[in-house]
């Protein structure tokens, strides 16, 4: 049997591919990857040639380590390059070599995933986007259906009821290439051409605050903190705020400052102001930036959808950016794939939006939500002060501190919690609960949300059987699904039910049967067959989202 040949751009010829992704960052890279793990062919146009060379995304939740897990580059993620054994910690501090207001002690990438064990198989790590970026590229080597074209820009595209049309042009060169794909996800980023081009509005506010980001290097910096390890340091004094992060566990660090728009870069000045005094260092680079608080209108427009920074822009407080663009391509592949496969009902593409609009609000809003928190901290007089008054003014902020800013490191409701309960798709129970906590993770097989996890034998967890299709859940070996195996064969619907004998999975679960989707929600529970399995069946593929599910 040949193997299928690698999409690619060929200079004044059209291209025919199911689905075309513009952007290779994080969120096309997942979306590549995502596609690629079920079999659908793509291809990704990246304009740039190189490696991301300016720190950013460096908290990869645990959601999207899971997502890793099923595409089989956990591993080679979590060994990308940040050292192990240096903890996670977060200290909010007078200056980065001054008086420490607060610790919030945090364990490393491996100390975390030892910690939460028994709600994840994963969890969270700190890895920067330059480190793992190139992991998520190469693994799409493992799928012969996948091509990356980068040094390539759109140019433009148009649309019909049957496909996309794509102009893409070399960057060097010029030349000049045609695909024509069933459907486009643009994952371009922040100033999203193709957004723009659709004329879908950003709904919130843009420039909530501006900032001055530092990048630079100095080992003397890593030698003076070795007696304070950590990720991130919080710094408060009387010359402003900053932020300073340790890009690589090794000498390079990444200094952010709130900042008046237009204000001079200055990084000398900001990194002595941060530290408390002069250091040697080596600067790699400095720029300034915006925060916004925005969504998109819409996430889907005829064939072409919306994904990443292309569909909501949010503070970098939290890490929900990237990893809530990760779960839109998650959300979305399935989707594209039942679509493309013939299988989906009308109403499946549609609600993308409807499941991952209200996730990126809330994740935006949280985020805003965290900035205005940090913002807003005092300086109380005295706060630098080697005596009683400046250690009763570092004893008051530090209270306020845990009191105002923990939540920020505590997160677990935003990265598992999410719950599709409003979907058209899923068989909810009553009316929608409302928006979960942020910060506390209640492990539930309630429709819509993430299936929870249980480890089956060491090393295997129950999520290990998601992902191909639809899995019928049962847990009494006295009760078989056949009834719904055979409507969604009917139907056209992957699906395969798996006997699950296993006490703490059982009580976990809490019905003889649970219908997990292929990105791992829960779409209906029962403890016996609906009354009419087809209804269920159609609802769930999004044929007919109106019927009754008894």
């Amino acid at each position: 049997m040949n193997s299928p040949t690698r999409p690619a751009l060929t200079a004044g010829q059209e291209t025919r591919v199911p689905v075309v992704v513009v952007g290779a960052g994080p969120v096309g890279l997942a979306l590549g990857n995502e596609l690629g793990s079920r079999g659908v062919a793509c291809l990704l146009i990246e304009r740039s040639t190189r490696v991301p060379d300016f720190p950013t995304c460096e908290a990869i939740n645990a959601r999207t380590m899971e997502h890793m897990r099923r595409w089989g580059m956990a591993e080679d993620i979590r060994g990308a390059g940040f050292p192990r054994g240096i903890p996670r910690t977060v200290r909010f501090m007078t200056r980065a070599l001054g008086h420490e207001l607060l610790c919030f002690e945090r364990p490393t990438n491996e100390g975390f995933r030892a910690e939460l064990a028994a709600i994840t198989p994963e969890s969270g790590i700190w890895c920067p986007r330059m480190m793992f970026e190139p992991v998520m590229q190469r693994h799409l080597e493992n799928f012969p259906q996948v091509g990356l074209c980068a040094g390539w820009q759109v140019t433009g595209f148009t649309q019909d009821a049957q496909g996309v049309t794509v102009d893409a042009e070399q960057v060097d060169s010029g030349v000049k290439a045609r695909v024509r794909a069933d459907y486009l996800v643009a994952c371009d980023g922040a100033a999203s051409t193709t957004r723009k081009a659709l004329d879908i509005p950003m709904e919130g506010a843009f420039a909530e605050g501006h900032n001055i980001t530092v990048y630079f290097r100095s080992a003397e910096l890593r030698d003076l903190l070795a007696s304070r390890p950590g990720v991130m340091m919080d710094i408060v004094n009387p010359e402003g705020r900053a932020n300073l992060s340790w890009v690589d566990g090794n000498d390079h660090w990444r200094l952010m400052n709130y900042a008046q728009p237009d204000e001079p870069l200055d990084p000398d000045r900001r990194i002595r102001a941060a530290l408390g005094r002069s250091v040697a260092y080596e600067l790699i680079g400095a720029k300034p930036w915006a925060g916004h608080r925005v969504v998109a209108e819409r996430f889907r427009d005829g064939r072409v959808f919306l994904a990443g920074d292309a569909a909501h822009l949010l503070w970098p407080r939290g890490g929900f950016g990237m990893n809530t663009g990760i779960g839109d391509a998650v959300d979305l592949g399935w989707k594209l794939q039942a679509a493309l496969e013939g299988w989906a009902g009308d109403a499946l593409l549609d609600s993308y939006a409807t499941e991952r609009r209200p996730v990126a609000t809330r994740n935006v809003n949280e985020a805003a939500s965290n900035y205005a928190e940090d913002a807003g901290l005092p300086v109380p007089a005295h706060l630098e002060a080697d005596t009683p008054e400046g250690e009763a003014a570092r004893l008051r902020l530090g209270a306020i501190i845990r009191e105002r800013r923990a939540k920020e490191w505590n997160s677990m409701g935003i990265q598992l919690g999410y719950v599709y309960d409003a979907s058209p798709l899923i068989a909810a129970e009553g009316a929608s609960s409302g928006p979960a906590s942020t910060t506390d993770y209640e492990p539930s097989s309630a429709p819509g949300s993430r299936a929870p996890h249980v480890w089956l034998q060491p090393g295997r967890s129950i999520l290990d059987l998601f992902g191909d299709g639809f899995v019928l859940l049962t847990f009494d070996t006295s009760h078989h699904g056949a009834a719904l195996l055979q409507a969604a064969h009917a139907q056209g619907m992957p699906m395969r039910e798996m006997h699950i004998d296993h006490p703490e999975a059982r009580r976990l679960y809490q019905h003889r049967h649970v219908l997990v989707r292929p990105d791992g929600h829960v779409a209906w529970r029962g403890d016996a067959m609906p009354a009419d399995p087809g209804a269920l069946i159609a609802r769930v593929r999004g044929a007919a989202v109106q019927a009754a599910v008894a």
